[in-house]
């Protein structure tokens, strides 16, 4: 009888717990995945990781795996998986839910630098497992193509110079005879400016202009006076005198009293001769002072100019007749020196080439099929 080799076994949370010895193999019942120990780390490491996809010859997904078919599968079912690829091909419902990898009709294209998106979906085969290339139906137009145009440089050829002899052309005179214009006078009517429509003589008057003045303030100036000395002056008056006379008055007093009193009055007086003295008089260092003057604000104002109509008469102005007396026209011999004539340089402009237009071009539709040789497998991705 053959020998039967057998692994522990037990549940994901089993395994996930089980450190076990180094090199040890252990199966995970609800994975249906094998599991290699170290003897340190708990769980050990899975020999199929979750997310793995692989090529699968059978219609239905092994345990442990799922078509890769676009299906919506639970979150927390397959916790494992969605913590390996999250939402990358799918959201689902967005909550509960998300999408597996959707290879039917498909094979799997590598990431890089050309495509860098997982899960990014770039058509599907064709049911007869042809690959076709991007269709053209119809006609296709090409849009129009125009060249820039091109502008040459201008070229300047250089002058020529040619040099021309001495001429002389003889002298002409011609003889005018008298010619007399008749006399001319014109007769001017009167003309009145500034009449009216009614005949009426106007004015034409100016508006008189106003100027006001602001208020000017004349500064104080004060002069100053020198010393001046009057001379003494002495008049003399006629000579004079007092005159005294004297008088008795006898006056009563009591009954039978009497006194008799002399006394001396004035009765003249004479004058004699003496002197008034004036004595010198001096006027010291003064000063005359003018005060500041304020002219306040006050208007100069320019009446009103007034024109009266004016009025010319008829007149005439003559022109007296004018004669012109026989003379001669003479134009004097005319000598042309030697010069020379000059063609100056040529120049050519830029030479301009316009743009080149190339009309849209229309290509009929095509359609290029490749059959892709293949094989048709079931994609499953390991849980």
């Amino acid at each position: 009888m053959a020998t039967q080799l057998q692994f522990r076994r037990g549940t994901s949370a089993q395994n996930n717990s089980y450190t076990g010895l180094v090199g040890e193999i252990t199966l995970d019942t609800d994975t249906n995945n094998i599991r290699i120990h170290d003897g340190s780390t708990a769980g050990g490491a899975e020999i199929i990781p979750a997310g793995t996809i692989l090529a699968y010859g059978a219609a239905s997904a092994p345990t442990g795996y799922l078509l890769c078919d676009n299906s919506a599968v639970s979150r927390t079912t397959y916790a494992r998986l969605f913590a390996v690829i999250g939402t990358g091909y799918g959201v689902g419902d967005g909550s509960t839910t998300f999408n597996v990898p959707d290879l039917r009709d498909k094979v799997p294209l590598g990431k890089g630098t050309n495509n860098t998106a997982l899960g990014a979906t770039n058509g599907s085969a064709a049911a007869s497992a042809v690959m076709n290339s991007a269709t053209k139906t119809g006609v296709t137009t090409a849009s129009n193509n125009t060249g820039t145009g091109t502008t040459g440089t201008g070229t300047t050829g250089t002058g020529t110079s040619g040099n021309s002899q001495a001429t002389t052309v003889a002298a002409n005179t011609g003889n005018a005879t008298s010619t007399t214009a008749a006399s001319n006078t014109g007769n001017a009517g009167s003309t009145t400016v500034g009449y009216n429509a009614t005949n009426a003589p106007s004015v034409v008057t100016g508006s008189a202009t106003t100027g006001n003045s602001t208020s000017t303030t004349v500064a104080t100036n004060t002069g100053n006076s020198q010393s001046t000395t009057v001379a003494s002056n002495t008049g003399a008056d006629g000579a004079g005198d007092l005159t005294l006379t004297t008088y008795t008055v006898n006056q009563t007093l009591a009954a039978g009293t009497k006194d008799v009193t002399q006394a001396t009055l004035v009765t003249n007086v004479t004058q004699t001769n003496h002197t008034h003295t004036i004595p010198s008089l001096t006027v010291n260092n003064h000063s005359h002072t003018i005060p500041s003057l304020t002219v306040n604000n006050h208007t100069h104002s320019i009446p009103a100019l007034t024109i009266p109509s004016l009025t010319v008469n008829n007149h005439t102005h003559s022109i007296p007749s004018l004669t012109v007396n026989n003379h001669a026209h003479s134009i004097p011999s005319l000598t042309v020196n030697n010069h020379s004539h000059s063609v100056p340089g040529l120049s050519v402009p830029g030479l301009s080439i316009p743009a080149l237009s190339i009309p849209s071009l229309s290509v009929n539709g095509f359609s290029v099929a490749t059959t892709l040789p293949s094989e048709v497998v079931q994609y499953i991705i390991k849980t």
